[in-house]
């Protein structure tokens, strides 16, 4: 890649951190004009287009770096966040099926597929998906607390009530606090459409800021890569507010 084109997408870098979106995405037209579908300025274009809620744009963005590396699993699930935030929840499983496929052994990749599939109204399939997960990582405090809250909307109270005790034995903010951490739910997006549409009471018992969620994620997860990788999923739900 060019200096020239280097140095406009360092300016797009810069346009980012300081929030100002399309600024950057101008930067990073001009730098792909010069280095046409380079990687690094791809992927941050993409996540410039959705921080402005362009998901078609960024779903584009991401589709050429899969063209360029089919088999990576982080694209695959990068671009399902963005499909699903225009409620193409096919497409988002269909891309998270094959990321899990790619990487059968790491449990985060249940965990965010679980996430879609609940919020897709698939629970048994989320449940399926949260027991993979701690198939694999058995101190996963998360899962058990979210297949909890799985369990409860499906009327499974003992079942709910032995997950949540189960998480609340394994997350270390309980040791400290003597209280549980348990009993939320992820709340990590609403449709850009009816965001000001008011939640009745028992939606908002089953739903919990991503704020809070993360904190769990850093209390509980075993690997830091881990951890990392699957906070990153989580948290491109922020973006889109």
């Amino acid at each position: 890649m060019s200096q020239t084109a280097q140095d406009l997408f360092e300016q797009g870098v810069l346009k980012c951190k300081a929030e100002q979106f399309a600024e950057a995405i101008d930067c990073f037209n001009n730098a792909l004009n010069l280095a046409p579908n380079e990687p690094k300025i791809l992927y941050n274009r993409a996540k410039a287009y959705f921080r402005i809620q362009d998901f078609g744009k960024a779903i584009d963005d991401f589709s050429a770096l899969i063209i360029q590396e089919p088999n990576n699993a982080f694209y695959l699930s990068e671009r399902a966040v963005a499909y699903h935030l225009m409620d193409n929840n096919e497409a988002a499983l269909s891309d998270l099926d094959k990321a899990v496929a790619l990487e059968p052994t790491k449990p985060f990749r249940y965990s965010s597929r679980a996430f879609i599939k609940e919020r897709a109204g698939d629970l048994k399939g989320a449940i399926a998906d949260y027991e993979k997960t701690i198939a694999l990582d058995p101190d996963d405090a998360i899962a058990y607390n979210n297949k909890g809250l799985v369990e409860e909307k499906l009327g499974y109270k003992e079942k709910a009530k032995k997950s949540f005790g189960k998480a609340d034995s394994l997350d270390p903010a309980k040791k400290k606090t003597k209280e549980p951490t348990g009993r939320k739910s992820l709340n990590p997006e609403k449709k850009v459409t009816d965001s000001k549409k008011p939640e009745s009471t028992d939606e908002k018992q089953h739903k919990l800021t991503v704020k809070s969620y993360l904190r769990l994620v850093k209390d509980v997860f075993t690997s830091k890569k881990e951890r990392k990788e699957f906070k990153q999923f989580i948290k491109q739900f922020l973006s889109k507010k």
